[in-house]
């Protein structure tokens, strides 16, 4: 349990994976969406997860109810708030937990902001506490996120790392993903040079590496598949909505570098670009006169060649849209999202030859 949402998905996964054999998954782990916002939807919610937990593995030798991304428990949540009767729900729950326990071949994993300490074992993933706090917690586990991507750290790059890029593990994970692209097969050992060349600052606008990568690539599986690592968090629809609004916004500025022949493939500048459309790509962030990395601008350029400007500036406009459907109905409806990121993905098939 605790406020960093990623790194108790992550941790839940890895229970799972522990518990359960891959052969036996799909039919041996039950899910119950956690994520409800009125007493109806709660208590449903909880009933749900009631009734999986009484009903017995039928074929397979083990059984796991996951009730994830739980928001109403006593204690916080998301949003700490609950009625009466499901505060008395929960408690009854708790209580039936503690006097009868699970068979050995069932279990229960919980991921929630707060949770009973009756439910069973709980781990906390905080996000609270003091600035320094967050970072040696951030410092301890970041050997273990990097090892994910097969990458360690030389020595003091690990603190200039977290320093930079935050403590946020969602962004963590999303900039070793990063860094590993960069470093490619070449080096697994990240210096602060590294650091200095690829990594954002944390607090700039929402950046998932993983994902915009797959975007680029065209790539629906990988794109569903990385979706997977990164949902569960309340929000998540907007947040995803922002970050690919921003993406395609870029690519439209390389894009148009491009078709201008201000911009090579290779990603070097042209030295004849007019003055004012060179004023007008630094002012974008991408300029030849800004400060950055040519690696980023060389992916830029391969990014943007993916795509035809129309299909940019359409992919933008239908984010631009439903980031603002999202705010204004405080709707959370992330598959939504999805679905339209991977209509804009798949490629247009190929228009017969002419006769």
């Amino acid at each position: 349990m605790g406020e960093d949402d990623f790194l108790a998905e992550a941790t839940a996964r890895k229970v799972i994976e522990a518990a359960v054999p891959a052969e036996l998954r799909a039919s041996a782990i039950e899910t119950v969406d956690g994520n409800a916002q009125n007493e109806e939807a709660q208590l449903a919610s909880l009933a749900a997860c009631r009734a999986s937990i009484q009903t017995p593995p039928f074929l397979d030798p083990v059984k796991l109810t996951w009730w994830r991304g739980v928001t109403f428990l006593p204690g916080g949540g998301h949003n700490g708030k609950t009625t009466e009767a499901v505060g008395n729900a929960i408690k009854k729950f708790a209580e039936e937990l503690a006097a009868h326990p699970l068979p050995e071949n069932q279990i229960l994993v919980i991921t929630a902001a707060k949770t009973f300490k009756a439910f069973a074992q709980v781990v906390e993933f905080g996000g609270g506490g003091k600035s320094r706090d967050r970072q040696e917690s951030a410092l301890a586990r970041l050997p273990d996120l990097a090892a994910e991507e097969n990458l360690s750290f030389a020595p003091g790059a690990d603190a200039a790392f977290i320093a930079k890029v935050g403590t946020d593990t969602r962004v963590i994970v999303s900039e070793l993903a990063k860094m590993r692209t960069y470093l490619g097969h070449e080096r697994d050992t990240v210096t602060k040079d590294d650091i200095a060349a690829v990594a954002s600052v944390g607090g700039e606008e929402p950046e998932l590496w993983e994902i915009t990568d797959a975007i680029a690539q065209r790539n629906p599986a990988k794109f569903v598949a990385t979706l997977s690592n990164f949902e569960g968090k309340n929000g998540f629809g907007l947040l995803l909505a922002t970050v690919a609004e921003k993406f395609f916004r870029e690519l439209i500025v390389y894009r148009d570098a491009l078709d201008n022949g201000w911009l090579t493939q290779y990603g070097t500048w042209a030295r004849d670009i007019p003055p004012q459309a060179a004023e007008d790509l630094n002012a974008a962030g991408i300029g030849p006169a800004v400060a950055k990395s040519p690696w980023f601008t060389k992916r830029g350029a391969s990014n943007a060649r993916q795509f035809t400007m129309r299909e940019l500036r359409l992919a933008r406009y239908q984010m631009l849209q439903v980031r603002e459907r999202l705010v204004s109905s405080s709707s959370s409806d992330d598959s939504a999202v999805a679905s339209d990121l991977l209509r804009i993905i798949v490629r247009p098939p190929a228009r017969p030859a002419r006769k």
